[in-house]
């Protein structure tokens, strides 16, 4: 039983290497599925939550494209409907990403569960990082962005990210190698050989139990 954790600078390509060393190892992945089980921990449906995306008819194209990939908190979406305390949130966000290491053999993207299940020996927890310039890029090639839209995605991401993990940890440096099992520069690797070494450090773990 295994649980892997990837935090990410926005554009670093971690939630396509997730699917992939998912795929590979045949574990769960979760990154929509967790906003589903969130929704569900504090009282909010997802049909009201699509409902509620269907009727924000201005969403520009570079919202729409922010909100499918980095998923903006769900906070403002369930504003709509009745107040909800930001602590409420992330006690769902805890329980339900502690429920899913319970049930062990997933990769979860994001979420803050790089801190929620740092004191855990059985997980793996890997910092996808990358050169500005470069997560640019893989947005314009991997979504069809223009490049001052990739931009603006990328500049937005950095200031969801760090205000979002501020509740978990009032590190100033989320990506403090020490929090991580594995940090990979995807400057210097190719997507191919991210997903090899990971899945070679699990095999190997796999081994010595």
């Amino acid at each position: 039983m295994a649980t892997i954790t990837i935090s990410r600078q926005f554009g670093a390509g971690g939630a396509t290497l997730g699917a992939r060393i998912a795929k590979r190892l045949g574990y769960r992945y979760l990154n929509d599925e967790l906003l589903k089980e969130i929704a569900e921990e504090i009282g909010v449906s997802v049909r009201d939550v699509a409902s509620f995306e269907k009727r924000r008819k201005e969403k520009s194209k570079l919202m729409s494209f922010i909100e499918k990939v980095v998923r903006v908190d769900i906070i403002e979406r369930k504003r709509k409907y009745k107040p909800l305390d930001v602590q409420e949130y992330i006690k769902a966000i805890k329980q339900v990403i502690l429920k899913e290491y319970e049930k062990g053999n997933c990769v979860i993207i994001g979420r803050g569960s790089n801190y929620i299940l740092q004191d855990k020996m059985d997980v793996i927890h890997l910092l996808l990082v990358a050169s500005k310039e470069n997560r640019i890029r893989f947005l314009m090639e991997n979504y069809g962005l223009r490049r001052n839209e990739a931009e603006r995605a990328v500049e937005r991401a950095d200031l969801i990210r760090a205000d979002f993990l501020y509740y978990f940890s009032e590190k100033e440096n989320h990506d403090d190698p020490m929090l991580y099992t594995l940090c990979l520069n995807m400057d210097r690797l190719s997507m191919n050989e991210a997903e090899e070494l990971v899945v070679n450090l699990v095999r190997q773990r796999e081994k010595e139990r």
